[in-house]
């Protein structure tokens, strides 16, 4: 079986370094390192003071242990033959390490604050109102995307045409949504447009308004990924008797989702935290509702619950965004190749 690219290179740099200096360094040896970690957790088992507050003699032992520990990791860390999955957990487990030592020696009241901030039982009396919020909120950024996406793509083919009549309100409309704040854009939709015989619900005033801020950004993203196509490829369709809506169909738009995708998505994560902002115009999205239940309740532990909840919904959108962004450049790299 064929080794790993990464295990051959180490053995490789191995194999240098024994032909340089005759023998592998005792504190490169994988001997040395798995002996001091076990050192290492004989010290923190029996030598370590237990828990509580730790007086002089205590806590000199704590900082030896760590001493200990930091010039273990930076020995492992400098040394080119360790692989870097080691060097990795290494790292991780530093934090975890000095995270249990926090808990473990400071005299911080844990009961105190876990009632406070992660009292499951607060959180299950505020659950109808937050899983209300959270549909809202997602209504509300599904929509708004939507929304965007059209308006946006429009406006970016309407400006790849040249015209100068469509690109003058097409840089307007642009500006003025970019520049507007959202909050002000929302009510001027809720409470002005009233008076002018124009009545919209809650709902809709908040997906209008977050929907045309957004626009303007997503055709800003459109046009980037148009002017990425090269010109030669938009002369070769032209000579092919390709119309423009042909050639932005079957050219340039397949070309540019390539490359728009990874920042239209951080552009959906954006707009999607602006839901919050609906609550200014009576929408009682996630945030509100864990605002309200916290000041009903007099626990904060419903507003800790929304932002696991806005974590759970905006970090694998992140990072699917930086995984299709690696994906678009190993698929341009082959192209190329």
């Amino acid at each position: 079986m064929a080794q790993p690219a990464s295990s051959q290179t180490n053995i490789s740099r191995l194999s240098d370094l024994k032909d340089k200096v005759g023998h592998v360094p005792f504190i490169r040896r994988n001997s040395f390192v798995y002996g001091s970690l076990s050192l290492l957790v004989i010290y923190a088992l029996f030598l370590l003071p237990s828990k509580g507050s730790p007086d002089t003699v205590d806590l000199g032992r704590i900082v030896i242990f760590c001493l200990l520990l930091l010039v273990w990791a930076f020995i492992i860390f400098t040394d080119e033959l360790k692989p870097e999955k080691l060097k990795t957990i290494m790292v991780f487990s530093i934090f975890i390490i000095a995270g249990w030592l926090y808990y473990r020696y400071s005299t911080a009241r844990w009961g105190e604050m876990g009632f406070l901030f992660f009292n499951l039982e607060m959180v299950q009396k505020a659950w109808p109102t937050l899983v209300e919020g959270f549909w809202t909120t997602l209504l509300l950024a599904i929509c708004a995307a939507i929304m965007s996406t059209v308006i946006g793509l429009l406006l970016a083919i309407f400006r790849s045409f040249n015209n100068p009549v469509l690109n003058f309100f097409i840089i307007a409309y642009v500006d003025f949504f970019r520049a507007m704040p959202i909050i002000v854009l929302m009510m001027l939709i809720y409470y002005a447009l009233p008076f002018m015989g124009i009545r919209l619900s809650a709902i809709v005033s908040g997906i209008l308004a977050l929907g045309l801020n957004s626009s303007a950004y997503v055709s800003e993203i459109f046009r980037a990924g148009f002017l990425s196509i090269k010109k030669g490829q938009i002369e070769a369709s032209s000579a092919l008797g390709l119309n423009p809506i042909q050639t932005m169909r079957f050219v340039i738009l397949p070309q540019a989702f390539r490359v728009v995708i990874p920042p239209l998505v951080g552009n959906y994560v954006a707009s999607a935290k602006d839901t919050a902002l609906a609550s200014s115009i009576s929408i009682i999205e996630l945030l509100k509702a864990g605002l309200s239940q916290k000041s009903l309740l007099a626990n904060p532990s419903p507003l800790i619950f929304v932002t696991a909840l806005y974590l759970v919904m905006f970090v694998p959108l992140t990072r699917f965004s930086g995984y299709l962004e690696k994906r678009m450049k190993e698929s341009q790299r082959q192209v190329r190749l």
